[in-house]
């Protein structure tokens, strides 16, 4: 049986925000009986180790209105935790396995998330108008940026702040050594940037020492 564990959450969610990561985390445990969208030598820590790990991607905001593309959303990491977090953001969460999309659909009416949908198709074939992409483990960046790039449309952002909004581009969550993946990013896009955000301090489970969020995005006056 799953505890809730709303504790484990950022303090600055509200207690209806951390109810429906609750609920979410259930419904993930339940269905994970039956459709393998966590590891199941895991699935005991699907709050601390995989959704409060999607919430990382929270640290910072985006603008009201913005269109968001979750690469391999699996069972809807991060997709869903965000969308509960986010309300006025749209999401769509796209993955290949259409058992893993219909659960996604299956969460959202359960959760009564309006925001979020699934798109049962192959990265490579996605359609849509994007100003962020993100992802948890699911490529290469340079696979998750040539995908955003297919699909990114500039917004129109409301005033940033350096330190409090992400800059439009991918945003994904990362771990081990990133060496290469940065090496062969930068070598097919040499016009982007790339900031990485160590997560040990987001948590103190040690299962966050060796993870990280990934920031990429195009540098100022320069082609995609």
């Amino acid at each position: 049986m799953l505890k809730p564990s709303s504790s484990t959450y950022p303090e600055h969610l509200s207690a209806e925000q951390k109810q429906k990561l609750d609920e979410y985390a259930r419904l993930l445990f339940d269905v994970n009986k039956q459709f393998n969208l966590v590891s199941r030598g895991d699935i005991a820590h699907v709050i601390s180790h995989h959704i409060v790990h999607c919430l990382a991607l929270a640290q910072k905001s985006v603008s009201r209105g913005t269109h968001v593309v979750d690469w391999g959303s699996g069972g809807g990491l991060p997709a869903i935790p965000l969308a509960i977090v986010w309300p006025e953001v749209q999401i769509v969460a796209v993955d290949s396995n259409g058992k893993k999309t219909k659960s996604i659909d299956l969460f959202c009416r359960r959760l009564g998330i309006a925001n979020c949908v699934s798109n049962h198709v192959r990265a490579e074939e996605a359609t849509g108008a994007f100003q962020y992409s993100v992802s948890r483990a699911t490529a290469p960046l340079v696979d998750l940026w040539s995908w955003h790039n297919r699909v990114f449309e500039a917004g129109s952002p409301e005033e940033e702040g350096a330190d409090q909004t992400w800059r439009e581009g991918l945003i994904c969550l990362k771990g081990g050594d990133l060496t290469q993946e940065i090496k062969d990013l930068a070598t097919k896009y040499p016009h982007v940037q790339v900031k990485v955000l160590p997560l040990s301090g987001w948590n103190q489970d040690p299962f966050y020492d060796s993870k990280y969020t990934v920031e990429v995005f195009a540098s100022a006056s320069t082609p995609i």
